[in-house]
């Protein structure tokens, strides 16, 4: 019988036996947060896939004395599906002041693609209306660089979740060569593991 591990808020707990996530979701232990994994998994994933009786929205009771496992409000979002350039474009806009969750790897350096394209094709028309550009953007690069900061800022916060990084971290591009280095890295990095941020 295949031996299942299970991991709340990073905590990694197992092995125990399929039959026995019954009397855990029952308890309250096993919820729609809870990552499960087992030898024939690639990666950890969701409960909810796996195990039966996990809803995917709504909390389980809590067990007697004890609090229930705090839940997650679970979006449907697949952190691992297959995002494109019009997919990220729409998803930087989409979840413009969102700084919670995760964004995966395509999704991130799809919209740094795009957001560079952007920039080139408004630095040619910013030339061609207005002269010479010196060593400044123009007068449209300079609008869409005001309307992509916060965005931005709250993508590469959520590209930092996505590896159970707090967002916090993108601070090291104030630290030059060095910092911006980590950070490539980091956001080149697959997930692995429980991750605390769904």
């Amino acid at each position: 019988m295949a031996q299942w591990y299970y991991a709340n808020d990073g905590k990694e707990h197992g092995p125990i036996d399929e039959s026995e996530f019954g009397a855990l979701t029952r308890s309250g232990i096993v919820g729609p947060r809870t990552l499960v994994w087992t030898d024939t998994m690639k990666e950890w994933e969701p409960a909810h896939m796996h195990v039966e009786g996990v809803s995917r929205t709504l909390s389980q009771p809590a067990g007697a004395g004890r609090p229930a496992v705090p839940e997650y409000a679970d979006t449907g979002r697949d952190y691992r599906r297959q995002s494109g350039m019009k997919d990220a474009f729409q998803q930087f806009f989409a979840r413009y002041f969102d700084f919670k969750g995760r964004s995966n790897r395509g999704e991130f350096w799809w919209f740094m693609l795009d957001s560079i394209i952007i920039g080139i094709v408004l630095g040619i028309v910013d030339a061609a209306l207005f002269g010479e550009v010196g060593q400044e953007f123009g007068v449209l690069g300079n609008i869409w660089s005001l309307a992509v900061f916060i965005p931005t800022i709250a993508l590469t916060a959520r590209r930092l979740h996505d590896i159970d990084k707090s967002g916090w971290w993108q601070l090291l591009l104030l630290l030059p060569v060095i910092g911006w280095i980590i950070l490539i890295v980091w956001w080149c990095r697959v997930p692995d593991g429980p991750n605390r941020f769904g």
